[in-house]
C-alpha cells in the first residue's frame, strides 16, 4: 500500500536511449572477454593481445588479465544501468572519464617517440569519439543522479513499519486536512 508521500511524487523516468547505452555496454563486455580469451592469430613469437589502461600499456597475460577486468566494468555498468541504479551511472561515468584520461596520457607519453606515431595517431583518433561519449552520458545522467527528486522518492519510502502512523488514531479532522493536501 502506498503512502500519500509516495504517491504524490512522480517517479523518475529514465530515458530509453540510456537502456541502448546499458546494451552497448554488455556488448562491449563479451568483445572485451572474447578478445581476452580468444586468439586472433596463430602466433608464438608475440603475443597479440594489447591494451591501455591509465596511459600504460600492457601486453601478453597482463593485457589479458586487464580486459578481463574492464569487461567486468562494463558489465556492471550495464547491470546497474538496467536495474536504475544511480550506481551504474556513476560508475560509467568514471569508467569514460578514465578512458578520456588515459588516451590523453598515452598520446602525451608516447608521441616524442617516433616509432609510436601510428599507434599514438590511432589512439589520439579515438579520442574525440571518448570525450562526446562521456559528454553525451554527463548531460543524459545529470538528472538522475544529482536531482534531489529522485533522491526524496528514496526517503519517502519508510525503513520499517514502525515509523508507520496507525489509520485508527487519527481524527477525523486530520483525515480532512490530508485529504485537503
Amino acid at each position: 500500500m502506498k503512502t500519500e508521500s509516495q504517491s504524490r511524487r512522480p517517479e523518475v523516468k529514465w530515458p530509453f536511449d540510456l537502456r541502448v547505452f546499458a546494451v552497448l555496454a554488455g556488448l562491449w563486455a563479451i568483445c572485451l572477454s572474447l578478445s581476452a580469451f580468444v586468439p586472433i592469430s596463430e602466433m608464438d613469437v608475440v603475443d597479440p593481445v594489447e591494451t591501455i589502461f591509465a596511459g600504460v600499456r600492457f601486453n601478453g597475460y597482463d593485457a589479458r588479465l586487464v580486459l578481463i577486468i574492464e569487461s567486468g566494468i562494463f558489465m556492471m555498468i550495464a547491470i546497474g544501468v538496467f536495474a536504475h541504479r544511480r550506481w551504474g551511472l556513476l560508475l560509467a561515468l568514471c569508467m569514460m572519464a578514465q578512458i578520456v584520461m588515459s588516451h590523453l596520457a598515452f598520446v602525451i607519453a608516447y608521441l616524442p617517440m617516433r616509432s609510436e606515431w601510428m599507434t599514438v595517431r590511432a589512439v589520439a583518433s579515438q579520442g574525440p569519439m571518448m570525450v562526446l561519449i562521456t559528454l553525451y552520458l554527463w548531460i543524459r545522467a545529470w538528472d538522475l543522479i544529482f536531482s534531489p527528486q529522485s533522491a526524496d522518492a528514496k526517503q519517502a519510502q519508510p525503513a520499517s513499519g514502525a515509523d508507520r502512523q496507525p489509520a485508527v488514531g487519527r481524527s477525523q479532522r486530520g483525515d480532512i486536512a490530508a485529504a485537503a493536501k
